[in-house]
Order: C-alpha cells, then structure tokens, then sequence
C-alpha cells in the first residue's frame, strides 16, 4: 500500500495525508484493505522501522482511530493486531446526508405529503422537549440567551440582538443545509418549534434563511402585546418549490408560541 494511494482518500473535502501526515494515512488505508495487521506487517507497508511504526499507532490509538487487539500465534507470544475503530469511519465518505434526503423525497412524494408533515411534527416536538429544559428564564431577551446558547452548543452558531421593541435571532450555521434547500418546511418547524419553547408571550416570524440564499437563518421575535387573532406565516420558508408533491404547502400555518395549529 503506497502512501500516494493514502493520498486520494478525501474527508470533507481534504485526504487522509492533510488530515494525518503521509505515514499515519497509510496505516489507516492499509487497515481499512486488509482488516487488520500487525506492526511488522505495517512496518513493511511504510519501509520503516518497527519502532517508528509503533510511535505512529500510538498517536492513532490516542485519537481513538486505531485498536489493538492481542492474538494468540501458535507457541510463541501472543501479538498485537490493530484495526481501525468505529471512530475511524468518519473518515471515510459517507452517504448519510443522500440517505437522508431521499428519505425525506420519499415522504414528500407519498400520501399527499402527510407522511412529511408527521415526520416534521415528530421531529419538531423532539426539538422542543431537547431544549425546554435550558429556556426557564423569566425575561425574554434572557430566554433568548438561552435557547441561542443551546443552538451554538450544537453548531448553529446563533446569537440575538435587540431590534427595536424585539429581538433578531441569528443563526450562522446550518447543519442541515442541503436538506432544507430541498425541503424548506423544515425551516418552517423549526421556528414553529423555537416559538413553542419561548413561550405564548412571543411571536415569531422568519426574515431569511440560508437554504434561501441568505446570509444566516434569521427570525424576528417580539413580545406578544395582546392576544394574536392571526399569525403571519413564514413567507420566506419556501424559496424554491420541487416538482412534484413536497412542492405544496407542508409548513406550520403559523408561529404563535402555543403552536395548537401544528
């Protein structure tokens, strides 16, 4: 196994031997070919010595990609075999993000869309019940710090400023990007389920989203002065409609804290 085969292997967007050093990439594709091997069998893979080779194993093991497990050899000394963890998938490509849109096509294309409604409901209540627990905060600007807080913690990289009489929660970052670009319901739940965990003293409504080419996943939130008789729905949520059934309107119809619609 040469190292300039190691080379090709990409990990979001970069190879093995950017994400590694040239050695530790052939390790790891030697041991994604054949399983597993002993240090002997590796130091022969990267011509150079044992002792070298087990100084790079070292470093593997410590970042949780390689284990060793020792084999019994006839009457001589058991030795060590290494293969790589489950850790060491990541990688690799992989086809969860295809899987899951797919997924959501299926949902979308079947059943007038209901199977897709259900699955956002589902999926939106999980979010709440994940986050109700971190947003206590009497005042709403400090529950906003919260629920902010517990976005960025998961990568969304979110922040809220004052805005006149409210507020504007801003998200940087979308984990599920290509996703919403496909389906923008989703963006559409997912606001539905920040307003439910505020609370019904709060209304929300979406400004912009990158799946629609914004510059960041933007809801304008202003506290509820009087009981809402309408709620504006989130206009923006729907940027690029697909053919066929995911192109109808599977968004919550609007985005008062009580959320009873959805």
């Amino acid at each position: 196994m040469s190292a300039e085969h190691a080379a090709t292997t990409p990990f979001a967007g970069r190879s093995l031997v950017s994400l590694l050093g040239e050695q530790r990439a052939t390790i790891v594709e030697v041991l994604r070919q054949d399983g597993d091997a002993s240090v002997a069998e590796l130091a022969r893979a990267l011509d150079i010595s044992e002792v070298a080779t087990r100084r790079h194993l070292t470093v593997l093991e410590e970042d949780g990609l390689v284990a060793a497990q020792t084999v019994k050899q006839g009457r001589g000394r058991p030795a060590a075999r290494y293969s790589l963890t489950a850790d060491a998938r990541r990688l690799f490509p992989q086809g969860h993000d295809q899987l899951a849109g797919e997924l959501l096509d299926f949902l979308a294309d079947h059943g007038d869309g209901e199977g897709l409604r259900q699955f956002l409901r589902w999926r939106m209540q999980r979010q709440v019940d994940g986050l109700r627990d971190a947003v206590t905060a009497e005042d709403l600007h400090e529950r906003l710090a919260q629920l902010a807080g517990r976005l960025s913690e998961a990568g969304y990289a979110a922040s809220v400023t004052p805005d006149g009489a409210g507020f504007t929660l801003e998200q940087r970052h979308c984990a599920i990007q290509d996703a919403a670009e496909e389906h923008p319901e989703l963006c559409a739940y997912e606001a539905a389920g920040f307003a439910k965990v505020l609370g019904t003293d709060v209304k929300i409504s979406r400004r912009e989203t990158l799946a629609a080419g914004g510059s960041a996943c933007v809801c304008c939130v202003q506290p509820r002065t009087a009981p809402a008789q309408h709620e504006p729905t989130l206009h923006d949520s729907r940027p690029r409609p697909r053919q066929g059934a995911s192109a109808r309107a599977t968004q919550p119809s609007g985005t008062s804290g009580r959320g009873d619609e959805l």
